[in-house]
């Protein structure tokens, strides 16, 4: 496979196939897992390090195979995106300063709005979760405003409080474009919500990022984006290592200001 492709922006989309990018999916999910992209390109770029330090600093759970992939995304799946990043489950705001710090660096005018209790997990689905209320408790959210201070990430990177039922909306009020949603929240109904909620927010040619569902205690995180995505809107990934990936508003043409979208044909449809 010819995953330098992966590093021209020029390139993009690789080969579409029912609205995703399933050529780019490929190399970036391939290059990861067999190819030795972390090791041997990824791993080595000056930026990474530096966005991987302040993921460290302020503690993540997400791997850094998936930290590298959304860093692929960022860098060279993304020129023509123009909306904000949301991530949901930042936990202690490792990833979304990794992020943040990624968009500072190639002067994007995009935010990070990172979303949790930071108190630890909501009421959750005995039923269908393993996680308890409480988990990650020590999630610490004064600890993440000082390093925003610090770091100087005041226009990159806003922490929202609290049960996403209760503060999504009063985001959303603003009415604005979706261009990453990275979905880290583990369990069903939060999941759920934020797939409905969010919908009528995603940009054109945006991502949609789970970090949960192929994990053996999250088949609760699973079950939300089954039912959202493949049973009732009849989406397929474009990406399912190192975490799923969507498309749910299609692939741009070319990655320049002057996009258009391509016809988004839904999975399924013949």
């Amino acid at each position: 496979m010819d995953v330098d492709r992966v590093f021209d922006p020029g390139s993009y989309p690789i080969r579409v196939h029912h609205g995703r990018d399933l050529g780019a999916g490929y190399l970036r999910g391939w290059g990861l897992e067999f190819g030795k992209l972390y090791e041997e390109r990824v791993e080595k770029d000056p930026l990474f390090r530096a966005a991987l330090g302040y993921a460290t600093h302020r503690g993540t759970v997400v791997t850094s195979h998936k930290l590298a992939n959304i860093f692929l995304i960022l860098k060279y799946g993304w020129p023509a995106l123009r909306g904000d990043v949301f991530e949901f489950g930042s936990y202690r705001g490792g990833s979304a300063a990794f992020i943040a710090h990624i968009l500072r660096a190639l002067n994007r005018s995009t935010r990070v709005y990172a979303f949790d209790t930071f108190e630890g997990m909501p009421e959750t689905n005995a039923e269908r979760d393993l996680h308890s209320a409480g988990d990650f408790g020590n999630a610490d959210l004064p600890g993440l405003k000082d390093f925003i201070h610090s770091e100087g990430l005041q226009d990159w990177l806003v922490p929202v409080a609290g049960v996403f039922d209760k503060t999504l909306p009063l985001v959303l009020e603003s009415k604005p474009l979706m261009a990453l949603v990275h979905i880290d929240c583990d369990i069903y109904e939060p999941i759920k919500y934020l797939l409905a909620t969010c919908a009528p927010h995603y940009e054109p040619g945006g991502y949609v990022v789970f970090d949960d569902p192929m994990f053996s205690s999250c088949i609760g995180a699973f079950d939300a984006m089954a039912e959202c995505l493949l049973r009732d809107q009849r989406l397929l990934p474009e990406q399912v290592y190192p975490h799923l990936v969507f498309r749910p508003e299609g692939v741009l043409m070319r990655q320049d200001s002057h996009s258009s979208r391509l016809p988004l044909k839904k999975a399924g449809s013949r």
